[in-house]
């Protein structure tokens, strides 16, 4: 009897292993979850934001490294000195010589809607040219930003609602490139008023809009572009403690500062930290620097050749990209002393001089064949991080 119920027990364990073995293989049978990704691949490029970091449409992290061209902003753009020099040339030299991967145009609504009495109509050698950088910037596999600017025309110290017909067009022109990032106004300045920043108001009698509404015109036309936003103070304030109560609504938003240095506010590791560090390390969106470089003219810091160095030290600590001002002499590189000798793009500025002076009233292009600047230190930088 005894026998006869260890036989009965054997058998019920070896029918409960056999019914686990065949759940486990069901089990195995059934398709595998994947991670859920926002852009599915395809053969156009797409980006979208996760917390703190940019993605492709393939999950490969994209992280922006590249330089700015001056080429389309000027108030008589057609004939400046930077448009003359605006070629495939230049185009190729920012990926193969400077390691760029994305190329920022700064473009100005007065140059797109030129016809005071017919100021819906749009200037259309102007868009060809808007088009122009845009097929010889990712004919090289580049991604491209255009940032509205209005400090050589109109100079609004915020966006207004005329940028709103100047987003409309823009935005949809783009939007199913998505190589094609929008930067919505040019360094907000001359206030300190995080809602101003946010949702726009009166300030000074003057009607301004926030960077909100410039965000919210651009998706509304379907774009799902990145855009790129940046803070107050020109662009280098991003102070946590009360910035982190005005982040804005909407996806695939980038926060971009341009943290000029200067010999009284932005000179120290702390200066960074408290007025944009800390909110990138805190803040779980993505930051990059969309503008910097280290010359006389702009930004200027007496000490540069040690500043600069531990400033881009910083940037890195921070894992930030970096978008360098600009292509233009006096800035990134220097001219031969004759304005009208094509721009060579490997000709870089230097602190190479015994004395560095802050000069305020630089214009640039600046033709002066010893121009100081952060050329060199910039190259490096990208050199060493940009794939």
């Amino acid at each position: 009897m005894i026998f006869l119920l260890f036989l009965a027990l054997i058998a019920s364990i070896f029918g409960l292993v056999s019914r686990a073995a065949e759940h486990s293989e069901t089990i195995s049978s059934l398709p595998q979850a994947t991670p859920t990704m926002k852009h599915k691949p395809s053969s156009l490029t797409a980006y979208y934001v996760e917390g703190k970091t940019i993605f492709d449409n393939y999950g490969n992290i994209y992280v922006p490294y590249g330089v700015h061209s001056t080429a389309l902003f000027q108030p008589n753009w057609r004939h400046s000195y930077d448009y003359k020099n605006f070629t495939q040339a230049q185009i190729k030299a920012a990926r193969t010589f400077w390691h760029a991967n994305v190329i920022g145009f700064q473009i100005s609504r007065e140059n797109l809607f030129p016809d005071r009495q017919n100021p819906d109509t749009p200037d259309e050698a102007y868009l060809a040219a808007l088009d122009r950088a845009v097929e010889w910037t990712t004919q090289e596999h580049m991604n491209v930003i255009f940032n509205l600017q209005t400090e050589s025309s109109t100079n609004e110290i915020m966006a207004t609602q005329a940028d709103i017909p100047f987003w409309q067009l823009v935005a949809n022109r783009y939007k199913d490139n998505q190589r094609v990032f929008f930067d919505v106004f040019n360094e907000p300045r001359d206030f300190y008023d995080w809602n101003l920043w946010q949702n726009g108001g009166v300030h000074n009698g003057v009607s301004y809009i926030g960077m909100q509404q410039l965000v919210d015109t651009i998706r509304q036309t379907g774009a799902q572009n990145l855009i790129l936003v940046q803070g107050q103070g020109a662009g280098e304030s991003f102070d946590y403690y009360n910035f982190r109560h005005h982040l804005l609504n909407g996806e695939n938003i980038v926060y971009a500062i341009h943290p000029y240095l200067s010999n009284t506010q932005h000179a120290t590791r702390t200066n960074w930290e408290d007025w944009w560090g800390l909110a990138v390390r805190k803040l779980d969106v993505p930051f990059i620097v969309g503008e910097w470089n280290e010359t006389p003219g702009s930004g200027c810091i007496a000490n540069a050749r040690t500043v600069a160095p531990q400033f881009l030290a910083y940037v890195q600590e921070l894992h930030l990209g970096l978008i360098a001002w600009a292509l233009t002499p006096g800035s990134l590189i220097r001219s031969n002393g004759d304005p009208n000798t094509p721009w060579d793009w490997t000709q870089l500025t230097s602190f190479d001089t015994p004395t560095y002076a802050c000069i305020d009233d630089i214009v640039y292009p600046y033709f002066d064949p010893q121009a100081q600047g952060g050329g060199q230190l910039i190259l490096q930088f990208l050199r060493i991080h940009s794939p």
